[in-house]
């Protein structure tokens, strides 16, 4: 299958798959549980969904010779990059757990627990997986089709921010969404199209933010905001 063909079945594959999470799926979870446990849920739907749309991608990578490297895992990467990466992975896990504060006052935030554990090693490894695919695969093969950076970054940056709301559309998330995967996609072209800062600017933000993140969505979702 020729490479755009198979961008727009990633793109389908995100909206459909993975997308109602952060819509119905949230909304029914926190309808019938608290939200520890209604964001456990979540996590688990959401690296359910996530591996299943990887495994296509790598079904799809096999089958045309490309692989982890083509997509720049392991790709050395300019030293600013990284440091950027790190700067906003540490700034958005922390803000999005001060976030949390909005919602429940006393909360404690630097509790440390096995839930809060097990909850930032998957966060961390779903926003491993969505760089993969909405940074390493969709840029690169934009670029194999000759799109400049600047396309490639924005289109990358579009499809993250939707998934991420079109099921439960809110504005605010979506430019909130959109601004976070410009920040990302760009820390991609800055650093020689390798994935390194751009996982230390997406997954140490959940390494560090959750649980928090995910019980702040269903928070707003219970909440209706």
């Amino acid at each position: 299958m020729k490479g755009h063909y198979f961008l727009l079945i990633v793109a389908l594959l995100l909206l459909l798959l993975v997308g109602p999470l952060f819509g119905p799926v949230a909304a029914y979870l926190v309808s019938v549980r608290d939200i520890q446990s209604a964001a456990a849920w979540e996590m688990v739907l959401f690296l359910i969904t996530v591996s299943i749309a990887f495994g296509i991608v790598r079904i799809w990578m096999t089958r045309n010779g490309r692989t982890m490297a083509d997509l720049g895992w392991g790709k050395p990467s300019r030293p600013r990059a990284i440091v950027l990466g790190t700067l906003l992975g540490v700034f958005w896990g922390v803000f999005g757990s001060f976030g949390y504060l909005r919602f429940v006052k006393d909360a404690n935030i630097f509790e440390m627990s096995l839930f809060r554990l097990l909850m930032a090693l998957a966060g961390a490894l779903v926003a491993f997986l969505e760089d993969v695919m909405t940074r390493g695969l969709i840029m690169n093969e934009l670029q194999r089709l000759g799109s400049s950076n600047r396309l490639q970054v924005l289109a990358s940056s579009v499809l993250f921010s939707l998934y991420h709301s079109i099921w439960g559309f809110n504005v605010i998330s979506f430019i909130v969404g959109l601004i976070y995967g410009l920040m990302l996609g760009g820390l991609f072209v800055l650093g020689r199209r390798s994935l390194t800062p751009v996982i230390l600017g997406h997954s140490l933000a959940l390494l560090l933010g959750e649980p928090f993140l995910t019980m702040s969505l269903m928070q707003a979702i219970k909440l209706g905001r």
